[in-house]
């Protein structure tokens, strides 16, 4: 059963600058390595998919959310430590945005810790609430590997006005659980229909083992996020959607839920071709889609408001009041559908904010 865990077989290219300590050394004990000459980002499409990269990252580390024109952004700050996943999502945009099938780690990752740091240490007011690592691969795939998380979670203990998120669809959370995290790190999992995470999220952890390890998270005082994102349009995705959110009613009573994001599937016209050739079965590109404000195809906008307003009138029943509900890259006026008010990129931002400082605040320094 998958359990969201990077496959055995994945094949560790090291620059030669980064052997043989440091983040290689930390891999080396699960994979062998190999030399590798530098590579940039152009050099990336020629690796495949069982080839793991370690190498210098020379951009920024840190770096906003790649919001939309036209659409809402909720203002989280990206912590970019690698790119790509190998968990076989049939909706990935990351198979048509990153234009690679490598996984890429960067090596120089203590340069970025450090420029973290540096920021974390200003005063609240003059930089961002809220960093997460789940942008550009999966927050957790390699960690149990790589240890990146338990360094930022240290990193975030250290500062009362600061919370880390991080996001996945494995069940890899053990190796966090007894760190002292002082609540300023969010877990989060990205949760959908059933039917939705069996067929169509590859190597992804079940459903129900997800949610165990938000339990299993939540107990060891963590706060817990949930992203819905993408809501697909299938067969039956009232009833699976009302399912999830009962396995949710169920599995999370009592756990602190930090907010839950809402999101329809959404998609680059150049991933279809991509996706249908390497999953020529999934059928999630059948639905009746229109071009967005954005260049992706979206479903129209009277089935987006359908889904989420399901989907919000669900966990306005369950969840406890302070859990921030919101749409990820929706437009004002879908806003104004579903909650009958528009915040703005402001107002959003604002608002989860809020909510990062209530959570950071639970336990003094």
């Amino acid at each position: 059963m998958a359990d969201g865990a990077p496959p055995s077989g994945l094949r560790l290219l090291v620059e030669d600058e980064f052997l043989p300590g440091g983040l290689a050394a930390s891999l080396a004990r699960a994979f062998s390595p190999r030399p590798l000459a530098p590579v940039g980002p152009a050099d990336y499409p020629r690796f495949e998919r069982r080839d793991l990269l370690l190498t210098r990252h020379r951009g920024q580390f840190i770096k906003p959310c790649p919001g939309t024109l036209n659409y809402n952004c909720c203002g989280l700050q990206i912590f970019h430590f690698g790119l790509g996943c190998t968990l076989g999502c049939r909706y990935c945009i990351l198979e048509a945005y990153l234009g690679s099938r490598a996984l890429v780690l960067f090596g120089n990752i203590d340069e970025g810790l450090d420029q973290l740091a540096a920021l974390l240490d200003r005063p609240p007011a003059a930089r961002p609430l809220r960093f997460g690592t789940g942008e550009f691969t999966d927050s957790l795939l390699l960690d149990r590997h790589s240890g990146l998380a338990a360094r930022l979670i240290k990193i975030f203990a250290g500062r009362r006005e600061a919370v880390l998120e991080l996001k996945t669809k494995t069940d890899q959370v053990d190796h966090l659980l007894n760190l002292p995290h002082l609540g300023r790190t969010v877990i989060s999992f990205s949760v959908n229909a059933p039917l939705v995470c069996r067929s169509e999220e590859g190597g992804a952890a079940p459903l129900e083992a997800r949610l165990a390890a938000a339990r299993r998270a939540a107990a060891a005082g963590f706060p817990i996020g949930l992203h819905f994102d993408p809501l697909i349009l299938h067969p039956g995705w009232e009833d699976g959607y009302r399912e999830t959110l009962a396995l949710i009613d169920g599995r999370l009573k009592g756990a602190e839920l930090a907010w839950v994001s809402l999101g329809g599937f959404r998609y680059l016209p150049a991933l279809k071709e991509v996706m249908l050739a390497r999953f020529p079965g999934t059928g999630i590109y059948d639905a009746e889609f229109v071009v967005g404000g954005d260049g992706k195809m979206r479903y129209p906008r009277p089935l987006r408001t359908r889904l989420y307003r399901l989907l919000v009138s669900g966990l306005r029943k369950i969840l406890p009041p302070e859990t921030v509900i919101y749409l990820c890259m929706e437009s004002p006026r879908l806003w104004r559908d579903v909650f009958g008010r528009d915040p703005g990129s402001e107002g959003l931002t604002a608002a989860l904010d809020r909510r990062a400082r209530q959570l950071a605040a639970r336990c003094p320094a």
